[in-house]
């Protein structure tokens, strides 16, 4: 079910991840927000492939899958034992990892791939899989079928009107990425990390309110 919760969630954990992604191109070179690219880039780039290439690769790959998995075991767990700390744990662990890389003005790229996944997997469960707060290409593969479904498809009217709902979610999804990615580009430095601090910090009290 499509509510305001959800439009005001899939841009703003979208801008977070905007905001993160850029972040991770202009300091470390990396995009964090996906590993799909990486193996081929270091093929592009170097022209061969390394034992290191491919263990590094590897290890973010890993840190990816890692993210997602401690995400999505806490919030099942969480929410099968009505327990709000253990749903808000992955939250609080992406605050300590900003708040150490904001003190120490250093980024570490796997924990920075961790965020990022973590986050994904965070918004994915919460929102019944209706935001993909980085995963903007399959965003924008889906919500053309919700547009070819609304004027081709031969479903209710009440279904065409959730088919809109749920293209406006990718719509706010792809905007919040976009705007978090701008506003990362002309403020490059660790210190806009604070904006994703202020977000989980918000995201950790209203879990633990149990009013997300």
């Amino acid at each position: 079910m499509i509510t305001r919760k959800t439009y005001l969630s899939s841009f703003s954990f979208s801008f977070v991840s905007g905001v993160i992604n850029i972040l991770g191109i202009t300091l470390l070179g990396l995009v964090v927000t996906n590993v799909t690219g990486h193996y081929s880039s270091s093929i592009i780039s170097s022209g061969t492939v390394t034992l290191k290439d491919i263990l590094l690769t590897c290890s973010y790959i890993f840190m990816y899958w890692f993210g997602s998995f401690w995400a999505s075991s806490c919030f099942y767990y969480g929410k099968s034992t009505d327990k709000a700390y253990v749903k808000v744990l992955p939250i609080l662990l992406n605050l300590a990892i900003l708040l150490y890389a904001v003190w120490s003005q250093h980024l570490i790229v796997w924990l920075l791939f961790l965020v990022s996944s973590t986050q994904n997997a965070f918004g994915a469960n919460h929102s019944e899989n209706q935001i993909r707060a980085s995963q903007i290409t399959g965003v924008v593969m889906a919500s053309g079928l919700d547009i070819a479904k609304y004027f081709f498809g031969d479903f209710s009217s009440t279904c065409k009107k959730d088919f809109l709902k749920a293209f406006a979610v990718k719509m706010l999804n792809i905007t919040g990425f976009i705007v978090g990615g701008i506003t990362a580009f002309f403020y490059s430095s660790i210190n806009i990390l604070w904006l994703p601090i202020v977000f989980y910090s918000i995201v950790s009290i209203l879990i633990l309110k149990k009013k997300l």
